[in-house]
């Protein structure tokens, strides 16, 4: 059923509310109400509409998600040993520039499979796609873990 009949249907649902609750006079006949036509002028006019009140409201939910990603920065840059060169001597920047970049990348995944539980569209690529970053995510980790053992221990 198109978004077009589902308004008709519902506005015809109201003019039957409304005329039941409206009281009858004797000579009164009752009429049957027709579905109304809607041009193709004012089809696309709410289109329109549509396209503009969506345009309007995307900015503001933008914004107000971005203090949930600077939160998950700090998360992860914290996980990822920001501290760690700090304290000890000689060790470069480059171990936790990589660690970040590695959860960044197994967080990606787990945003895929979670889009791929609540949607039904692309259910398949989503699980797939996600699964397949978060063991690279993983085997990145091992990697790491092992070059860093080597070159410190």
């Amino acid at each position: 059923m198109t978004k077009w009949k589902r308004l008709r249907k519902l506005r015809e649902k109201k003019r039957f509310g409304a005329e039941a609750l409206r009281p009858k006079t004797e000579g009164e006949e009752v009429k049957q109400t027709k579905p109304e036509k809607i041009s193709k002028n004012i089809q696309q006019s709410q289109e329109i509409e549509k396209l503009d009140n969506t345009k309007t409201s995307k900015p503001i939910a933008i914004l107000a998600q971005i203090p949930r990603y600077a939160y998950l920065l700090v998360i992860f840059a914290l996980l990822a040993g920001v501290f760690f060169p700090l304290i000890t001597p000689g060790i470069p920047y480059d171990y936790v520039i990589q660690g970040t970049a590695t959860l960044f990348l197994g967080l990606a995944g787990g945003i895929l499979l979670f889009k791929a539980a609540t949607s039904d569209n692309r259910r398949g690529i989503l699980v797939a796609i996600g699964f397949a970053l978060i063991a690279i995510s993983l085997t990145l980790i091992y990697h790491l873990q092992e070059a860093f053992r080597s070159f410190f221990f």
